[in-house]
Order: C-alpha cells, then sequence, then structure tokens
C-alpha cells in the first residue's frame, strides 16, 4: 500500500471551533428554552448542521418547521465568533508541514458550509495549505457517511486506499474508515481514554506530537 495523499478536517482540529459551535447552538436554542448538557452535545460532533439539528429537534419535541431558520441563525452566529475569536489549534502547521516534506498531496474535507471553511481558513490563514476543500454542504449525507472523504479523494486524483484522514471526531473516525482510508485521530483531550478511538490507525493528544516516522507507526 502506497500512502501518498492527507485529508484533514477542520472543526476541531485546525481550529478550536468546537466551543464556538456549542456556544451558537446554546444560544440559538434559548429560544425554545433548551439547554444540551456538553457530554450530551458531544455525542452529535461531526454532524452538518440540519443533522445535528434534527436530532435535537426530535429529542426536545421542537416543530422541524423552525429548523432552517435556526440553521441559519447557528451558521451566522458560529461564522461570527470564528472571525472574532478563533484560534488555530496547536501543532497544525507542524502538521501540514511534516506531510508535504513526505510529498503528500494536502486536502480538507469537512461538515462545514463553504462560507463557514472559508471563514476559518481566512482566520488561520491556510487558505494556500490545501490543494482541495471538500464540504458536505450539499451532499446527500454527511459524516459518519464517506462522501465527503471519497469526494475529497476523487478531486486529489488519489485513491481511497492512499489516503490518511486526520479527525478528532468519532464521526469522522467512522467516515474515514467508512472510505477505506487510514485514520490519525486527535480527539479532545477530555475523551482521549475512550476505547471507540481504538479503530483508529494511530491515535495523538495534539497535532504537535505527529513526528516524520509517523507512517511506521500506521503501517506497523
Amino acid at each position: 500500500m502506497i500512502l501518498n495523499t492527507v485529508i484533514f478536517d477542520m472543526d476541531g482540529l485546525l481550529i478550536d471551533s468546537e466551543p464556538l459551535w456549542y456556544e451558537a447552538a446554546q444560544e440559538s436554542l434559548k429560544q425554545f428554552n433548551v439547554h444540551i448538557e456538553e457530554e450530551a452535545y458531544n455525542t452529535t460532533t461531526g454532524l452538518r448542521t440540519p443533522e445535528f439539528l434534527q436530532h435535537w429537534f426530535n429529542v426536545f419535541d421542537i416543530d422541524i418547521m423552525h429548523l432552517s431558520a435556526t440553521e441559519v441563525d447557528i451558521l451566522n452566529r458560529v461564522t461570527q465568533k470564528i472571525t472574532s475569536k478563533g484560534s488555530m489549534m496547536d501543532g497544525v502547521e507542524n502538521a501540514i508541514k511534516i506531510f508535504a516534506d513526505a510529498g503528500f498531496k494536502i486536502g480538507l474535507a469537512s461538515s462545514s458550509p463553504y462560507s463557514v471553511i472559508d471563514a476559518v481558513l481566512e482566520k488561520i490563514q491556510l487558505k494556500n495549505s490545501f490543494t482541495v476543500v471538500s464540504s458536505a454542504e450539499h451532499l446527500a449525507y454527511g459524516k459518519p457517511h464517506p462522501q465527503v472523504f471519497l469526494d475529497c479523494a476523487a478531486a486529489l486524483n488519489s485513491e481511497p486506499t492512499s489516503c490518511i484522514c486526520v479527525e478528532d471526531s468519532f464521526n469522522g473516525l467512522i467516515a474515514a474508515k467508512a472510505a477505506k482510508m487510514k485514520c490519525i485521530i486527535v480527539p479532545h483531550p477530555s475523551q482521549y481514554e475512550m476505547d471507540r478511538w481504538n479503530i483508529a490507525d494511530l491515535k495523538l493528544k495534539s497535532l504537535r506530537d505527529l513526528e516524520h516516522g509517523f507512517l511506521n507507526k500506521i503501517l506497523k
């Protein structure tokens, strides 16, 4: 097997945006007198906003007619938060450099819509780091379905089995595995010890910990 392509997730991996998504969702859902505990919220990390809302609307018995307006409200809130206080995760530039030095093609595949992706890449100044940027925004299914990863690989002219995905969420990990790709997982520190990450090919506490010999660990 020749690994020659890396596909990065975005939220929670390149930018510390998961707390911002949580803030935006909590603020928006106040209109329905709803509060989601953080531990419960984490079970839906990695989903697209419509699927996130469908889940919680069902849980709290909220009329689905409010979904589209709530989605727009959350996206507007999170984009503003990213622009005003978003920050790059530790080790991102290190990881990108390591893959570039190894001659890898580099792409990005996110559940977020392109408007949010653009805001993130502008904020952390990484627009020129990715040859291909793919969003699940207009796909029939988002993560944990693998389509966004498969689309990114195709746009990079890479076979799925030649790809490594770098993810932080369980839904993203499942999507990578469903795409028959290798996966490096960088879980939130509070979730690092969970057994569910054992299906990943490599688990890191931070992208700072990625080293030039990473392929030996993945292919062992």
